[in-house]
């Protein structure tokens, strides 16, 4: 037992009280701790932590499952390209946000200052949540609640009683977090280019606020977002025209599709990209003759509405003339390239169905969400996110602050009915310490907001939407290399509350 190893260490003033809880101490005993008590516990459950080794590291390029699945089954395995064959470097956020404010101040009339402004890629996170009517940043758990201090009017930090006056609670509606075009009220901020989105946003708000300029925090939103959007065809241009500056070329990629040819898995591509970007970027990560690895190649499909099935009618697409043929597709042939259609019809001409096929993607909701809720695929997310929360997270620093902020909580649930002015002070000392830990765990991520993964100790809205719809999730494809094709991933068994207390995270 603990208490043993705390006996070891000092001998205490009054029986040791087990830091997770003792079953034979009844609140009363406890209600009677002096402070000086409470620091010789506080110090014993430290010296205790002390003495045991950290957590192993997580393996950086691991794949995580969510859960069960056997490989061997995996007969069809399906790719998006954008961000999952194809690993986009920084400039490519760079070069969406300038695009886009040059877009404002050109097309919108937004003031020619807002043409300066500089892109921060450690402003935001992913997944955040942006509230179109008060025009605030904000990170949302899987509970719904607002963790207070990620409350942002452009990079202004708001405090926490202005967060509970403006929402009158914490815990958000669904309403609010799952919108329709009728209610949108909030928008969750999910794929990769949101993070120049949210960077734009947030430098124009403050050049309004800095000028006690009025402005409407919904146009604001929809004129960014629509500048963005805007880019995408730039960006596909620069992308195509030098690849060599904007792509990564992943040595392990070739080896990766090499091996699913071989031992006769079926391939296939289905990306919202016209034909010419995929081609350029293809060409330059793998080689001319890439399209020999895929069965089956679908370009601008128009995800989520391929996998919703309400995208238009499959079209062969001559690579030639650049043009779709008006021809009826009846089947899908290994060598040709086609454009749109449904998953329902890509289903019936293939075959491929349920079980048999995962499919690889970076948007946990336009690319897994319905082919896994609706039609029974294996889902793989592929998170870039997770190598540097992983680096952060082997670090001693983080390991000892998690351990501690764990066994620091476990000291106050234990003692917190304590009694007298002095031994009550400890227990807000112990609190603020907590706090300042979890402050500290959360700027090793991101100053302002974090993890993108977890919020304290609850999982992100993220991820929680990621945990659902797939059931892997990896940082980049080609660590599928480091496990056999028929390798069997088991999903960890996590303590419930009302389940055995369990030291480490």
């Amino acid at each position: 037992m603990v208490t043993r190893h705390l006996a070891k260490l000092s001998r205490p003033l009054l029986p040791p009280v087990h830091v997770l809880g003792h079953p034979f101490l009844p609140p009363s005993r406890l209600a009677h701790f002096s402070s000086s008590d409470l620091w010789t516990n506080y110090e014993q459950a430290k010296g205790w932590l002390r003495c045991k080794k950290l957590p192993p590291d997580i393996e950086t390029f691991g794949v995580f499952c969510n859960d069960k699945i056997d490989m061997e089954e995996v007969e069809i395995y399906g790719f998006d390209y954008d961000y999952t064959l194809a690993s986009y470097k920084k400039g490519v956020e760079y070069l969406i946000h300038d695009i886009a404010k040059e877009h404002l101040v050109k097309k919108y009339g937004y003031p020619e200052e807002v043409g300066s402004v500089v892109y921060d890629p450690n402003f935001a996170v992913r997944g955040l949540h942006y509230d179109v009517e008060k025009g605030l940043f904000l990170k949302v758990d899987s509970s719904h609640q607002i963790q207070l201090g990620t409350v942002y009017r452009g990079r202004e930090k708001l405090e926490d009683q202005e967060v509970l006056t403006l929402y009158k609670r914490r815990q958000l509606p669904v309403a609010f977090l799952e919108p329709n075009l009728r209610n949108m009220k909030m928008v969750q901020l999910v794929d990769i280019f949101s993070k120049p989105e949210m960077s734009l946003m947030a430098a124009v708000m403050d050049y309004f606020m800095r000028h006690n300029l009025e402005y409407q925090p919904e146009s604001l939103y929809y004129d960014v977002s629509t500048c963005i959007g805007a880019a995408h065809a730039t960006f596909h241009s620069e992308t195509r025209s030098n690849p060599n500056l904007y792509l990564h070329r992943d040595p392990e990629l070739i080896p990766c599709l090499e091996r699913l040819v071989q031992a006769s898995k079926k391939v296939f591509l289905i990306t919202n990209s016209p034909f010419e970007t995929v081609d350029a970027g293809m060409s330059f990560m793998v080689g001319k003759e890439w399209r020999e690895y895929f069965d089956v190649i679908i370009v601008q499909a128009g995800k989520p509405h391929f996998f919703t099935n309400n995208a238009k009618p499959f079209r062969e697409v001559d690579i030639e003339r650049k043009i779709f043929l008006w021809d009826k597709v009846a089947k899908l042939e290994k060598g040709k390239i086609y454009a749109g259609g449904t998953i329902d019809h890509f289903q019936d001409l293939t075959g491929w169905r349920g079980g048999k096929v995962m499919y690889f993607g970076d948007h946990p909701y336009a690319d897994l969400a319905d082919v896994t809720l609706l039609h029974g695929w294996h889902t793989a997310a592929v998170i870039r996110e997770l190598e540097m929360e992983i680096n952060k997270m082997n670090t001693d620093e983080f390991k000892w602050g998690v351990n501690w902020q764990q066994v620091l909580m476990a000291l106050i649930d234990d003692h917190q009915n304590v009694e007298g002015e002095e031994a009550r002070a400890v227990m807000e000392e112990w609190k603020k310490e907590v706090v300042a830990i979890q402050s500290s765990l959360r700027s090793m991520f991101n100053p302002q907001f974090g993890s993108t993964f977890r919020s304290h100790n609850n999982p992100t809205y993220f991820s929680r939407k990621l945990f659902r719809f797939s059931d892997l999730y990896t940082s980049r494809v080609t660590n599928l290399l480091r496990y056999s094709l028929t390798h069997s991933f088991y999903p960890r068994r996590g303590a419930l509350p009302h389940e055995f207390k369990s030291w480490f995270v």
